[in-house]
């Protein structure tokens, strides 16, 4: 196992994809995070509900959502192109041991990546100084982005020994990290829509023909998710690393706050990394590589 573990990060830290990724990532996070923060300062009227972690947070989480698929696929797909997953096997790795040091491995790629952008949000700070919520707050908000990332790459992992084409790899995992952004997303604004709807004018005519314009009366907003339903969209919300992304992203809206569910989502986190691990150790064993 540790001479798989050498060999895959031996390999990790000579790809140029890494690093590139990496200090994209890194310049991209400062840059941004340190533009939004001076955007606060000269418009306070503007961002009267933006709090520190909200800018150091933003985007960075979908980003990452998007960067991770794009690695894991083109690092692990070579591992098929190339024949090396072949050789590993001809020397007498087990194939168990394979998966796992494949895993761990792209897993501390994923985390060097959250932890780029992490790094390079820290430019906020001199501007607007300490996070509202704390250092311990927001050490809980950065444990939840690095147990998605994990997560993420769990899923990927498995996705990846699934479909050994280097190309197709690439493009389904893309194109799966897509469909469960757009299905967060569906469900974060579906959560948003209000019980109560309140605003809004009706317009009237008098005996004169004047145009009067009344507030409407609050009523029921037909788009409401209610219980039983809610409960369960909440919930797939914070399970999924997407919907987690999309939380972390909206830290300052207060109707995020009312969704989030930290500590479920952290279970759900491990949860998803322990079953797509074992579920990849038994399909990978059993896989035909031809």
């Amino acid at each position: 196992m540790s001479n798989l573990l050498s060999a895959n990060f031996n390999r990790l830290f000579k790809k140029k994809l890494f690093w590139v990724l990496a200090v994209v990532l890194l310049a991209y996070s400062f840059i941004a995070t340190y533009d939004n923060a001076l955007q606060i300062v000269a418009e306070p009227e503007l961002f009267q509900n933006r709090s520190p972690e909200s800018i150091c947070f933003d985007e960075g989480p979908i980003v990452l959502a998007i960067i991770i698929p794009v690695f894991v696929s083109l690092f692990l797909g070579t591992e098929f192109s190339d024949g090396t997953m072949r050789n590993k096997i001809i020397v007498g790795s087990r194939r168990g041991q394979i998966y796992l040091a494949n895993f761990i491995t792209v897993s501390a790629a994923s985390l060097v990546f959250c932890a780029a952008w992490h790094i390079g949000a820290l430019s906020a700070l001199p501007v607007l100084g300490l996070w509202d919520a704390g250092v311990f707050g927001w050490l809980i908000l950065v444990l939840k982005s690095a147990l998605f990332c994990v997560a993420f790459s769990a899923i990927l992992c498995l996705i990846s020994h699934i479909i050994t084409n280097k190309a197709a790899v690439a493009l389904f995992e893309i194109i799966f990290a897509l469909a469960i952004l757009m299905a967060g997303s569906y469900l974060y604004n579906e959560l948003l829509e209000p019980e109560i709807i309140s605003s809004g004018v009706t317009i009237t005519s008098d005996e004169n023909g004047n145009n009067i314009m009344q507030p409407m009366e609050p009523h029921p907003n037909p788009y409401y998710v209610a219980e039983p339903q809610r409960s369960v969209y909440k919930k797939v919300l914070n399970t999924l690393p997407s919907g987690q992304a999309i939380l972390l992203a909206n830290v300052a809206d207060s109707d995020s706050e009312q969704l989030d569910l930290p500590l479920y989502s952290c279970c759900a986190s491990a949860a998803i990394i322990a079953v797509f691990t074992a579920a990849g150790t038994i399909v990978f064993r059993k896989k035909d590589l031809k």
